[in-house]
């Protein structure tokens, strides 16, 4: 089964207030072909936090944050089935903005010019 990648831009836009209320921008690029697995990747900013998210259509999923105060990089892997899945990796982005709450089996490191 085939992850629906344009289905990124609208579950981005169903959450607009949220990302507005935190000052958060995303750009999202288009659907590419990579070889046999197309992806699609989508970078966001705010004041505090910047990343990306990668999603194939295998739905392989890589969400990758870096926060600004300290340099602290939490990266998670999931494997998306449904655009409900989707949801759920976007409520656990929007937790970690709101809160710091790490999601479940994220790696949390920080990025090289601050030592663990």
């Amino acid at each position: 089964m085939d992850f629906p990648l344009r289905e990124l831009a609208p579950a981005l836009t169903a959450r607009a207030r949220t990302w507005q209320v935190l000052g958060f921008a995303w750009t999202i690029g288009p659907v590419r072909a990579n070889g046999d697995k197309p992806v699609v990747k989508a970078e966001f900013e705010s004041a505090g936090l910047v990343g990306d998210l990668m999603i194939w259509v295998s739905g392989e999923a890589e969400l990758s944050t870096i926060r600004l105060t300290d340099d602290r990089v939490v990266n998670k892997h999931y494997d998306l089935t449904t655009v409900d899945d989707l949801g759920v990796l976007l409520d656990e982005l929007v937790l970690l903005l709101t809160d710091g709450t790490v999601p479940d089996a994220a790696m949390v490191s920080r990025y090289p010019s601050h030592p663990v």
